[in-house]
């Protein structure tokens, strides 16, 4: 399958399906979009501390410290309860609430998104109030306890030094240096703890501290809606279904979807088409170039008879009456094949037969198949293809009677086909005599030779027209 034919296939095959995935979609999505309630964004800038980040991981890592944060459960019930909205505090905060970092600086901006300005603007504010105060008091707790420890421990060894003191004066010689050694021990204790308790005093006094930059305003403008995105990833979603079913379908459904397809399946030529599955003159002249073109063919198999195939069962009535038009025209001379339709019906192949495939320009595989299998299992060589476009007139049908009249149906049947050649035999004489008429008037002989093109096109419409008036 080369890659027009897939397109073919596929895209101009199915495109109603690719259609309908595109625009059904794609219209849920704007009428959605248009009965959407309007947004309102309130938002607060913080400065979390002095230093700036040496890298993004260090500038993200700030950010996800704010948003976990503002996004706690507890945080954000108190901040829907002052704004009075009774809504889910896991959806809410998935949905209404970000932090956005400014660069990798320390400033960051707390966002809030709710359909009324005013109570988008209470949200934002209660959640910026709970982030400066975590942020500045959450970490002192833990300093302080630290140094209410430090502390403890400091007044226990000031107690025990000074009882050692007490001691000194009235000790012997022998504990005077006992309690001389443990109070150095106490003395480098106590040392340790006044160092680790600056330490803490310097660590929160050098700590960086969040600093609110802007305050919270009402908004007063709306959000620009989302509609054209989405609508255009709805589309672009829309067409890779539709493209995936239309491939589904031609996986298990495969069609032919031009002639030039259904003539490259059979690996023979396209040799005319007709504009209406009918006997029209517009039909008729369009048989009478593809019959032209087929005697060439013709010859090359120096064949005596020709046979239409017709690939739909539906159309051998229709070929039978079409069959006299490609066949040889009136006068003798003629270079067109004796024309007979291949169908349920016996026919005499004669010498050198050859065939045409009579197939609507759009065809399901299956069904070209059964006609590839016949016309090789006959072994007839195909002159080509000769299409129609099927579904603008349709050739009128005797009504069908009960199931148990078939006799009478196919007697009528072959009534039917009866008249039609008496009618084409009375065309043909008709036909020879206007001839010798024109051969008189001329002072010339009688016919001989193939009679032109125009005058086969002009005893084609006579005949066709004569046809129908019978």
């Amino acid at each position: 399958m080369t890659i027009d034919e897939a397109f073919h296939r596929i895209l101009r095959g199915h495109w109603l399906i690719i259609l309908s995935c595109i625009v059904l979609p794609l219209s849920a999505a704007v009428l959605l979009g248009r009965n959407d309630a309007d947004l309102y964004e309130a938002v607060a800038r913080v400065q979390m501390g002095r230093d700036l980040a040496a890298s993004n991981v260090q500038a993200d890592a700030t950010s996800q410290r704010v948003l976990g944060i503002a996004t706690s459960p507890g945080v954000v019930r108190v901040a829907l309860d002052k704004a009075g909205l009774q809504a889910d505090v896991t959806g809410f905060a998935a949905n209404h609430i970000d932090v956005r970092r400014v660069g990798v600086s320390p400033v960051m901006e707390i966002a809030v998104t709710d359909t009324s300005p005013s109570r988008a603007a209470i949200i934002a504010g209660s959640l910026t109030s709970d982030v400066i105060q975590f942020s500045n008091v959450g970490d002192q707790q833990t300093v302080e306890q630290r140094r209410k420890e430090v502390k403890s421990q400091l007044d226990g060894l000031t107690k025990q030094r000074q009882q050692l003191v007490s001691r000194l004066s009235h000790a012997s010689p022998g504990d005077v240096l006992a309690i001389q050694a443990q109070l150095s021990a106490l003395t480098a204790s106590q040392t340790e703890y006044e160092r680790q308790l600056s330490d803490l005093d310097l660590a929160f006094l050098s700590s960086s501290r969040a600093v609110l930059l802007d305050p919270v305003r009402q908004p007063t403008v709306a959000l620009p809606k989302d509609t054209p995105q989405k609508g255009i990833l709805v589309a672009l979603i829309g067409a890779l279904v539709g493209l995936g079913l239309a491939a589904t379908l031609e996986t298990f459904r495969p069609r032919l979807p031009t002639a030039r397809a259904i003539a490259r399946a059979l690996d023979v030529p396209l040799v005319g088409h007709l504009p209406a599955r009918d006997v029209s003159p517009r039909t008729v002249a369009a048989a009478v170039q593809a019959a032209d073109r087929l005697a060439l063919l013709a010859r090359r198999y120096e064949a005596g008879h020709l046979f239409v195939v017709p690939v739909l069962a539906r159309d051998e009535d229709w070929a039978r009456l079409l069959a006299p038009h490609v066949g040889p025209s009136a006068g003798p001379g003629s270079h067109r094949l004796e024309c007979s339709v291949l169908g349920s019906e016996w026919v005499d192949p004669g010498e050198n037969p050859v065939a045409v495939v009579l197939t609507p320009k759009q065809l399901l595989a299956r069904d070209l198949a059964r006609t590839s299998a016949l016309v090789e299992a006959l072994g007839w060589p195909v002159l080509g293809v000769v299409s129609y476009e099927p579904g603008r007139r349709r050739l009128r049908r005797a009504p069908a009677g009960d199931t148990g009249r078939t006799g009478s149906h196919h007697a009528a049947e072959h009534a039917e086909h009866a008249e039609h050649a008496e009618h084409a035999e009375h065309a043909e004489h008709a036909d020879r005599a206007e001839h010798a008429d024109r051969a008189d008037r001329a002072d010339v002989g009688p016919v001989r030779g193939p009679i032109p093109v125009d005058d086969e096109r002009a005893l084609a419409r006579v005949e066709t027209e004569e046809v129908l008036r019978r």
